[in-house]
């Protein structure tokens, strides 16, 4: 039951993102003014969901739901003779994040929209995106203890570490007004490819930065396929060519949010396919860490 529960809590933190990434596009990011440590809107907790209130007080609404979900698991966790003693602590550091999360994105409202703010607020979603993901992954039934980091996972590990900065880079590029910085342009920057204007070259270096991911990637999923093959793995060589797939998405959506002049729902699909990349990558670099050890321990490494 508890490992059901962390994947709902999964989910909803990932709906969450995407609608998170919808209220700066739609100029939403005002709507509600106040902040109170509580989802009201307007000195109301059900106002009328219009215009710019239906996605940031739609986004306040959700982020209760899923801090109360974070509540929920933690509580389960430790309730539970089953979840280890770091399953319940990492549980404690998600109550934690999201209790920073909420006040974060309070405090971005009452700053104004701080670009500083706004940026951690960004950051923090996204480590506790990835700390729900390995908690689902310790409370899975076939969970064995593992060791954090293994020597042949390198490739993979630092594509989760460029990813994760990836993700806030380009949270620095949104807040800093930079998304369209270079026009509509999907090669360069006006005139050059590199411009030389700071806004410019904070684009151009998201982008860039994004072309390099793809390549660690590619390599780092061509050995962890060699290794899932060489322990005749064909679930993990198979989940492999995930993240793959997804970074190519990842790509195509950058382009398509310059060609379509920073569309809502791209950008909201944008930020989606980050958060799905780093989700994919670090169940990669989890099962793999997993697996060795279920095959010493006698249990089948075959899908």
């Amino acid at each position: 039951m508890v490992f059901y529960f962390s994947l709902v809590t999964v989910v909803a933190t990932w709906i969450l993102l995407i609608i998170g990434g919808l209220v700066n596009p739609m100029g939403a990011s005002m709507a509600c003014p106040d902040w109170y440590f509580f989802p009201t809107c307007n000195g109301e907790l059900l106002p009328p969901m219009v215009g710019g209130v239906l996605y940031e007080h739609g986004h306040r609404l959700v982020a209760s739901l899923v801090g109360f979900c974070t509540l929920i698991l933690t509580g389960l966790c430790w309730r539970s003779k089953l979840v280890d003693r770091t399953t319940k602590r990492l549980s404690l550091c998600a109550l934690l994040l999201v209790v920073t999360q909420g006040t974060l994105g309070g405090i971005t409202v009452l700053l104004n929209l701080s670009a500083l703010v706004s940026t951690m607020h960004l950051l923090c979603a996204m480590v506790f995106f990835a700390l729900l993901v390995c908690i689902s992954f310790r409370l899975s039934p076939n969970y064995k203890p593992m060791p954090i980091f293994e020597k042949s996972q390198w490739g993979m590990l630092i594509a989760i570490m460029l990813t994760l900065t990836q993700l806030v880079y380009g949270g620095v590029v949104r807040h800093m007004g930079a998304g369209m910085a270079c026009g509509e342009d999907l090669v360069g920057c006006g005139p050059s490819f590199w411009p030389t204007w700071f806004y410019g070259q904070l684009h151009m270096g998201h982008r860039i930065l994004g072309y390099g991911i793809f390549f660690v990637v590619l390599y780092a999923t061509a050995k962890s396929r060699k290794y899932a093959m060489d322990q005749q793995d064909n679930l993990v060589a198979r989940l492999a060519l995930l993240p793959v797939f997804i970074t190519f998405c990842q790509i195509g959506l950058g382009l398509l949010t310059i060609y379509t002049v920073r569309s809502a729902s791209v950008v909201a699909l944008h930020t989606g396919f980050g958060a799905l990349l780093l989700a994919s990558l670090l169940s990669v670099y989890l099962l793999q860490l997993q697996r060795p050890i279920s095959a010493q321990l006698g249990f089948s490494s075959k899908a």
